[in-house]
């Protein structure tokens, strides 16, 4: 039989804390190991689209890897500044296994491709454009610009909206992390 005196007790509630912040710790490194860990409870996500040439196509094209989505329109200004360093993003090679979508939500394609040139030069990212209330239900966005990043089985992962830099950079950084650590 143990006898528990009060510096018995004090050991042992000490024990339990220390294993207590040590699995706090480890399940914070495992966030940390695992950037592109979806969001509980989510389904993946659907959305038709179109390229920028014409062709249609949606999300579930895109399955088997990460998929980082910058939302604009024409109309948009401070879309310019995340949809460059969305693009900037798509031509690290360091990233290549990350999918980096320019999501158009204008009504004329013809005025989104000359923006997108006008914009960027050459694009790195994939120009698409689809309906703007149904890419904005499918992605859950209220506010222009969006970014939203989601797992190789096109779940949420992470959202940006508006232009935060800081925000901004912060769903790059793990969508870079994201890029380098799937497949």
């Amino acid at each position: 039989m143990e006898i528990l005196t009060r510096t018995g007790i004090g050991v042992h509630r000490t024990w339990w804390a220390f294993l207590v912040v040590l699995c706090l710790a480890g399940s914070a490194g495992a966030e940390a190991d695992a950037p592109c860990r979806p969001q509980p409870d989510t389904e993946p996500v659907k959305l038709a689209a179109q390229t920028l040439e014409g062709a249609s196509t949606d999300l579930a094209a895109l399955r088997g890897r990460p998929v980082l989505i910058d939302v604009w329109a024409t109309w948009c200004s401070a879309c310019r500044t995340t949809l460059v360093a969305v693009n900037n993003l798509a031509a690290n090679p360091s990233t290549s296994d990350l999918v980096v979508v320019g999501l158009s939500v204008d009504r004329n394609l013809e005025d989104a491709r000359v923006w997108l040139q006008e914009t960027l030069g050459k694009p790195a990212l994939i120009g698409w454009q689809a309906n703007p209330s149904e890419a904005f239900a499918a992605l859950d966005i209220r506010a222009l610009p969006a970014t939203v990043l989601l797992d190789a089985e096109g779940r949420f992962v992470a959202r940006h909206e508006g232009s935060d830099p800081a925000e901004l950079e912060e769903l790059l950084a793990q969508a870079r992390a994201c890029g380098q650590t799937s497949g």
